[in-house]
């Protein structure tokens, strides 16, 4: 089978998962999907789609994570203000000049370091009978395996944000 992407000239096996990296697609960041969509003609048409704007909904994962830095109710602040802190204050100075070689860090504040959160991967899931894409979020995969991982629906909308490493 043939991926339906304007961006990624894929051929799949249906049942079997897609795993490929930025050296063998082309593409800036890691791609996969389970192997249970892979069977699924209309998730995978879904993917393709998803595929294309892979990069806008990682924009829109991070507009989300920085509206829960902005208010405190917020039901992701707390972890993403976690994932933040841990990444300008607990890794020490050295790691977190790298980490954001252009800023002061006693002055970088958590919104701003949003910014520098890059998309190491995109995926597509089947959670509980419900496709889901996924968002992988890091400062820099070669200092740091901490990650914020945002699930969107096929709405584009979040679902869920996590902290994994």
């Amino acid at each position: 089978m043939k991926l339906n992407s304007q961006r990624l000239n894929l051929d799949y096996q249906p049942g079997e998962e897609i795993f490929t990296f930025p050296e063998e697609t082309g593409l800036p960041f890691i791609f996969d999907v389970d192997e249970e969509l892979t069977n699924d003609s209309v998730a995978m048409y879904t993917v393709g789609i998803m595929l294309d704007s892979a990069e806008r909904l990682a924009d829109l994962a991070k507009q989300s994570i920085k509206d829960s830095l902005e208010n405190s109710g917020h039901k992701y602040h707390e972890l993403v203000r976690g994932f933040m802190d841990f990444h300008r204050e607990d890794v020490g100075l050295s790691v977190a000049k790298s980490l954001f070689p252009d800023e002061d860090i006693s002055l970088l504040s958590y919104v701003k370091m949003v910014d520098y959160l890059k998309l190491k991967r995109f995926g597509s899931i089947l959670d509980e009978g419900q496709q889901l894409f996924i968002i992988d979020l890091s400062f820099n995969p070669l200092i740091t395996d901490e990650l914020l991982v945002v699930y969107l629906n096929l709405n584009q909308e979040i679902v869920c944000i996590a902290h994994e490493s």
